[in-house]
């Protein structure tokens, strides 16, 4: 995971909602932002910079989802407009009171907006006088002030969403290592299951090994059974022709049955070693994780 660089600014997205009658005045107002725009603090949208061949709708309707601040030129002709009215200004007051962004009324021009959903939301000019009313020297000024307090507004919200980005910052770093060192323990203990897998291998070969190794002496033990019980029979017959040869032929007959005992006691051995490596192989088995 790549940790977040909390050293770049970030921007704040101003979306204007304004009738086209009022064009004029949005592109003024944009103009008196141009300070906050070179310091890179906002980017401001409207419907004018949708580009050639996008659906406008959709393209107003995903700006005005992204905005932080959504500025509201409310004139008689943004009023009149279905548009701004029912479509922009409601999607933007529903931001507004979840807290995803700032809505603020810009009064134009002198209209009854007493009583509508945004009236209850602190607007601009501060003192309620609309921007082109003759209480202005002229529309210069008015904007001016305008635009400071949309400054102030902007660096608060900057503050907040770099503070916000900083905290998140901190807990996805602190996430990336706490993943690191799970990773590393994971890594670990697949080596450490690897090994167990190889050695229990191992031992699986070595107790086949062993089988076969058994199985050969068993069947070598039979057949000096076999042997036993014809030299036996060999032995009564001499024995019951020439009693002199008994001697040498009892001697052949212990030295056969130390063989036996001998082989025997390999097998008993293997045996026993055969056990001891099930064993083992039982005890790995147990260390290894259910797959």
């Amino acid at each position: 995971m790549n940790k977040i660089n909390t050293t770049e600014e970030v921007h704040i997205n101003i979306f204007f909602a304004y009738s086209r009658e009022d064009s004029a005045l949005r592109d003024r107002l944009d103009k008196h932002l141009s300070g906050l725009k070179r310091k890179n603090y906002v980017n401001t949208w409207y419907d004018g910079k949708i580009d050639a061949g996008k659906e406008w709708e959709k393209e107003i309707d995903t700006n005005l989802s992204k905005a932080d601040i959504v500025l509201l030129l409310i004139s008689a002709d943004f009023i009149a407009s279905d548009y701004c009215y029912d479509v922009e200004m409601t999607k933007a007051i529903s931001r507004h009171e979840k807290g995803d962004a700032v809505i603020i009324p810009i009064i134009l021009n002198p209209c009854d907006w007493s009583d509508l959903p945004f009236s209850k939301i602190q607007g601009l000019p501060q003192n309620g006088k609309p921007i082109t009313s003759t209480h202005w020297e002229n529309s210069e000024i008015a904007l001016n002030e305008v635009a400071k307090s949309i400054k102030d507004i902007v660096e608060n919200l900057l503050k907040t969403k770099n503070k916000r980005l900083k905290a998140i910052s901190e807990i996805l770093n602190e996430k990336d290592n706490e993943l690191k060192i799970t990773l590393q323990q994971l890594e670990e203990y697949n080596i450490e299951q690897e090994i167990a897998r190889e050695i229990i291998q191992d031992l699986k070969k070595e107790k086949k090994k062993i089988e076969v190794e058994i199985l050969a002496l068993n069947e070598s033990a039979i057949e000096l059974e076999k042997s036993l019980k014809q030299n036996q029979i060999k032995i009564e017959k001499i024995i019951s022709k020439e009693q002199v040869d008994i001697n040498k032929l009892r001697v052949e007959k212990e030295k056969l049955l130390g063989d036996v005992d001998k082989l025997n006691k390999e097998i008993e051995k293997l045996i026993i070693k055969k056990t001891n490596i099930e064993e083992d192989i039982k005890r790995k088995k147990i260390t290894e994780p259910n797959k």
